[in-house]
């Protein structure tokens, strides 16, 4: 009686299940382009100008002047400010006081003899505002810098003092100095040349896409499952008690829903799953190969989406209360696990709760298979 119970139930769903193929593919595509959407939704560029920033060289020393190309060069200032060249103090701050400048860096005489030497004579910094977020970024380079030209400077005073407790000849000792400090100089304000660049991904997956694409697979089949709720509560009571009268109770009723829902979002998995790749055919950005594991792993989604629903089907809310209450805890998982929102950028609680989600780790793992 218990497999015909299994029969009867799969012809029901059958009705509900097609409804639910259909919902599925408006919302995959609906969730497909927000998906190849992502990375300029989450990266997007920067357009913020950079900051005009005037340079008074009172001297024309060759030293200073190829520090002060050095440094305009470098990415951390080239990318954020462009240098203007004054010839005189008062010039400047005119026109910083006129709201043409952000900044005005005043160099004073012999800095780069005054650095070898130890004498470490400022530098004038003179602001158009003082409290902007610029302003701050901005001191923070010449904080850098500055910091890391000092370390530079304890360690060529070093190799000055072992040349000379070495008893190196002057001219020897001279060179050594100047090829130091040439060096030093090179590498301080040059800091590029000395830093790998590594790209991360907010959501910790190889591609930003294809986490994405996961997670759209996933929310689909969980949101598209309350088409289900009218097979599993809208039941006559006269069939209740005529399967009880043949010894099928509650929990038999709810295996036997249970394995007609899982047939169903297995079969619509699959069917999402061969589409998709066979859209990554015309679509460059999408990247969905058909593997075994990715076939075999719709088993454990199918699985905990049946139980899930189910789960929900018991709350004594009715049909339109159980479709509520599945909607508003499903999105308030993907939030809290990441579908929505990458995790470097969800609230500190939402990221404890995320690190331990069987969300999360369901599309991660989904991620691998399919890609």
């Amino acid at each position: 009686m218990f497999y015909r119970l299994i029969r009867t139930d799969l012809k029901r769903i059958a009705h509900y299940g097609i409804y639910m193929v259909v919902a599925a593919f408006v919302m995959m595509t609906v969730f497909l382009c927000l998906a190849l959407n992502a990375n300029s939704f989450i990266y997007s560029d920067d357009r913020s100008e950079p900051l005009s920033i005037g340079i008074v060289m009172s001297a024309d020393s060759k030293t200073a002047q190829m520090a002060y190309n050095t440094i305009s060069d470098m990415d951390s200032y080239h990318s954020s400010c462009v240098f203007t060249e004054f010839s005189d103090k008062d010039t400047a701050l005119s026109r910083l006081s006129d709201g043409d400048l952000f900044a005005v860096i005043y160099v004073p005489d012999n800095i780069i003899s005054d650095i070898m030497d130890g004498t470490n004579t400022p530098v004038e910094v003179y602001y158009s505002d003082n409290r902007s977020i610029d302003t701050f970024v901005l001191n923070d380079l010449f904080r850098s810098t500055s910091s890391m030209l000092g370390i530079s400077q304890a360690a060529i005073y070093s190799v000055q003092a072992i040349g000379r407790n070495m008893e190196l000849p002057e001219d020897i000792q001279d060179t050594l100095s100047n090829d130091v400090n040439a060096m030093f100089m090179t590498k301080v304000l040059d800091r590029t040349a000395n830093f790998t660049v590594d790209k991360i991904n907010a959501t910790r997956a190889a591609n930003t896409t294809d986490f994405y694409t996961s997670a759209a697979v996933l929310l689909m089949m969980m949101l598209c499952s309350v088409v289900f709720f009218p097979f599993l509560l809208d039941l006559p009571a006269s069939y209740i008690t005529k399967l009880r009268s043949q010894g099928i109770g509650k929990v038999r009723r709810n295996v036997s829903n249970f394995i007609s829902m899982f047939i169903w979002l297995y079969i619509l998995y699959i069917t999402v799953y061969m589409a998709l790749a066979l859209a990554s055919l015309f679509i460059d950005e999408l990247h969905v190969n058909i593997h075994m594991s990715g076939i075999l792993f719709g088993i454990v989604i199918a699985t905990c989406v049946a139980v899930y629903t189910l789960l929900i089907s018991l709350v004594p809310a009715g049909i339109h209360g159980c479709t509520l209450l599945l909607t508003v805890v499903t999105v308030i998982l993907a939030y809290v696990s990441g579908l929505f929102i990458p995790e470097a950028m969800l609230p500190n609680f939402a990221k404890d709760i995320c690190h331990g989600s069987l969300l999360n780790k369901i599309v991660q793992t989904l991620c691998i298979y399919l890609s």
